[in-house]
């Protein structure tokens, strides 16, 4: 069974490994999505540390007795907004040009979307749901 919980912390570990990879590997990850028309490096770095604070935030969430409403809308708005951008690339074809780079990155997507709309439905699912 789905609780805010465990979404939360599926959610927080997708976060923490991409993040680290685009920290680590931020070059492979460039070309994977890429090919010759590189992501830039630097952006790939600074997403990575942005969504592994994302990843350790989601964690810390997701040991609360019961995360308050406006903590869940947050995560959720940056889950779709993840969709939004990863949307926006691939139309504007900036950056994420392979077919294997295409896929995957509407595959994450679509995983993100899911976890934004699981967090909403579950924390309205709680008795408890306050501000």
């Amino acid at each position: 069974m789905f609780t805010l919980k465990n979404v939360l912390m599926a959610n927080a570990i997708s976060c923490i490994i991409f993040g680290l990879i685009f920290i680590c590997l931020p070059i492979k990850v460039a070309v994977f999505l890429g090919g010759d028309t590189h992501f830039p490096e630097l952006i790939l770095q600074i997403l990575g540390v942005v969504l592994v604070i994302n990843g350790l935030h989601l964690i810390w969430a997701s040991l609360q007795q019961t995360p308050n409403k406006w903590l869940i809308l947050y995560f959720s708005f940056g889950d779709f907004l993840w969709a939004i951008s990863s949307s926006f690339l691939l139309l504007m074809r900036l950056w994420i040009t392979t077919m294997a780079g295409i896929i995957t990155t509407i595959l994450v997507a679509l995983m993100v979307t899911v976890f934004g709309i699981m967090q909403i439905i579950k924390s309205r699912e709680m008795c408890n749901f306050h501000d």
